[in-house]
């Protein structure tokens, strides 16, 4: 019977996600598999394969909401305060906030966008066009251009040392 099975190849472009239900996707792969007992171990392993990336994703942000408590614009001068850290403990504190939200927002698919593609977006003609209005004076415009300077990043829009930096998701 394996003998009479058509090979089948499914040549994908390289993109970050396919474009399918998870669910189906492992119905339709566990359904290849011959064996019940084959088939019930690949389930196993897909369930195993989810909680583990759902445990990472969990301490992930675990770590990010804790760091982020510090820097609360209700609390987070008061929580800093009674922890009496210096400044320069402080910079570090800022650098493994915006090194954690980077990885999980990467992880989630979200990449930064390019000029190329902040101009299609504002040369495109939409519905819904909300503004956005910034408070300059309360950004740090320091923070973010350090980060990069650390971690770089290909294609940073012109305004990547703000704190406006904008986020698309592909799916």
């Amino acid at each position: 019977m394996a003998a009479e099975r058509k090979k089948e190849t499914i040549r994908l472009e390289p993109e970050s996600v396919i474009p399918i239900l998870k669910p189906k996707l492992i119905m339709t792969l566990a359904n290849l598999i011959e064996h019940s007992n084959d088939r019930q171990e690949f389930l196993k392993l897909c369930k195993r394969i989810e909680y583990t990336v759902r445990a990472w994703y969990n301490l992930q942000f675990e770590d990010l909401m804790q760091l982020y408590s510090l820097f609360d614009p209700v609390h987070g001068a008061q929580k800093l305060q009674q922890q009496n850290l210096t400044s320069q403990e402080i910079d570090v504190l800022e650098q493994n906030f915006l090194a954690y939200l980077f990885q999980v927002m990467d992880k989630s698919n979200f990449k930064i966008t390019t000029d190329d593609e902040i101009e299609v977006a504002r040369s495109g003609q939409y519905l819904l066009n909300l503004p956005i209005k910034v408070d300059e004076s309360k950004l740090d415009k320091k923070i973010l251009k350090r980060y990069f300077e650390e971690h770089p990043h290909e294609n940073l829009p012109d305004f990547s040392d703000n704190v406006q930096l904008q986020f698309c998701r592909f799916l």
